[in-house]
């Protein structure tokens, strides 16, 4: 089994992803509840088009990336599960039949759920203190960045699996 291209580049852009997010956005001056989860982004991508246990497997190794740039996750190995969960929920929407625009989004939108009520309820568990508008807020700028990076991203990756780099 040798690295491809396509491959490649999903690892670049879960690296950069995750770099943005936690470290130049913030320093930016974006607020922490208007920060898009770009690496969710990522994984729904790979998921749409691979299908529900690529998904996991890439949502799991993107959760692992995550953990490891500081700030990290807390607790450890939530966001890999997280994430695991989220590929794989994003990955039932894959059909190679259909071409519909708003399939992506779809599984955008059920990803980026499952990963708010995980969130929410470790919040709970941990400490109590859940802030239900920052929530909602980082949900919407996950749908708006996923609405305009999410059709790049697959064109991308259908194009260059068409030309055999995938």
């Amino acid at each position: 089994m040798r690295p491809t291209l396509l491959g490649l580049l999903r690892t670049a852009y879960v690296l950069v992803a995750a770099l943005l997010v936690a470290t130049v956005l913030p320093r930016l001056g974006v607020a922490a509840p208007l920060v898009p989860d770009l690496v969710l982004v990522g994984v729904v991508a790979t998921a749409v088009l691979r299908g529900p246990v690529h998904g996991a497997l890439v949502g799991l190794l993107a959760g692992w990336v995550v953990e490891l740039v500081p700030p990290g996750g807390r607790p450890l190995g939530l966001t890999a599960l997280v994430l695991m969960a989220a590929g794989l929920a994003a990955g039932l929407f894959r059909s190679p039949s259909s071409r519909s625009p708003l399939r992506p989004l779809a599984a955008l939108l059920v990803a980026a759920l499952a990963t708010v009520v995980a969130h929410v309820a470790a919040a709970v568990l941990a400490d109590g203190d859940v802030e239900l508008l920052g929530t909602a807020r980082r949900l919407v700028a996950t749908m708006v960045a996923g609405a305009v990076l999410l059709p790049a991203l697959l064109s991308v990756d259908c194009g260059l699996v068409r030309r055999r780099l995938g």
